[in-house]
């Protein structure tokens, strides 16, 4: 972590030290006795496996969406947009109940192939904007003001997901999108604010990469413009080293998508 003079100051003078960097990510949270296995923390372990799963499911996925042809008989051809709009982003797992939501942004593009009836393969890349907001007393605030702790999490998104329609009636048929994403971290800063006073730090401590699941819905507005609603998970914790926090990437987002 990266810390100005003035960081520093704040860290010592105005009791900022639960969210003085590391902080942020849950390193004032001591977690329970840990089995060790071979040497290896069960979190380790279970983080190794999970990752070798995951890569395999991604592998193939993207091989089978590259062989992909369009079955006989079905006439749709391949699709390709943009999409964007607003996220809400926390976190979830332990320590985590009384963070709030933070507000951000995500931008991106798909392609969309049918690979079966009502069925469709849609690899995407986007910029999404995660992390969390967290509002607190400090004693040493003779203003009383509450003081404001906000970590930003950005990521580089490739969700490689699989699209279905649900006929509801004939003028409502949303589309239901799901599958895995694997995400890049393109940085991660932790900014404080404490009554008039406020630093920013860059994290060192973040896992350069994530892994998890997105659940969705895509219904057509008008045109080519269509509205997205989404929510993910992370299933990797956001800190890279041994043992590390049970804390997860959580997010929501509403948006558009253009259909070219």
């Amino acid at each position: 972590m990266k810390a100005t003079p003035r960081a520093k100051y704040l860290h010592t003078n105005l009791n900022a030290s639960k969210f003085y960097g590391d902080g942020f990510l849950g390193d004032d949270h001591l977690p329970a006795e840990t089995a060790i296995q071979a040497g290896r923390p069960v979190d380790e372990i279970i983080a190794s496996d999970l990752r070798r799963l995951f890569w395999k499911i991604l592998v193939l996925l993207m091989i089978f969406g590259m062989l992909a042809q369009t079955p006989a008989g079905i006439s749709e051809k391949r699709e390709c947009g943009l999409m964007g709009g607003m996220t809400a982003a926390r976190l979830w797992g332990d320590h985590v109940t009384k963070e709030s939501w933070n507000p951000g942004g995500w931008l991106g593009a798909y392609l969309l192939t049918p690979v079966a009836n009502n069925l469709y393969f849609r690899p995407e890349i986007s910029f999404n904007m995660r992390g969390y907001r967290y509002l607190y007393a400090n004693e040493n605030d003779l203003q009383g003001d509450k003081s404001e702790a906000i970590l930003r999490l950005n990521y580089l998104d490739f969700p490689l997901l699989f699209q279905f329609a649900i006929s509801i009636n004939e003028s409502l048929v949303p589309d239901v999108v799901f599958g895995p994403y694997a995400a890049w971290n393109i940085s991660a800063t932790a900014r404080n604010k404490i009554g008039n006073s406020e630093f920013i730090a860059e994290l060192e401590s973040v896992r350069k990469y994530d892994l998890g699941f997105i659940v969705g819905s895509r219904l057509h507005y008008s045109g080519h413009f269509y509205i997205n609603l989404r929510g993910g998970a992370g299933l990797l914790p956001i800190v890279d080293k041994s043992n590390p926090p049970r804390k997860y990437n959580l997010w929501i987002l509403a948006g558009l998508q253009y259909r070219f």
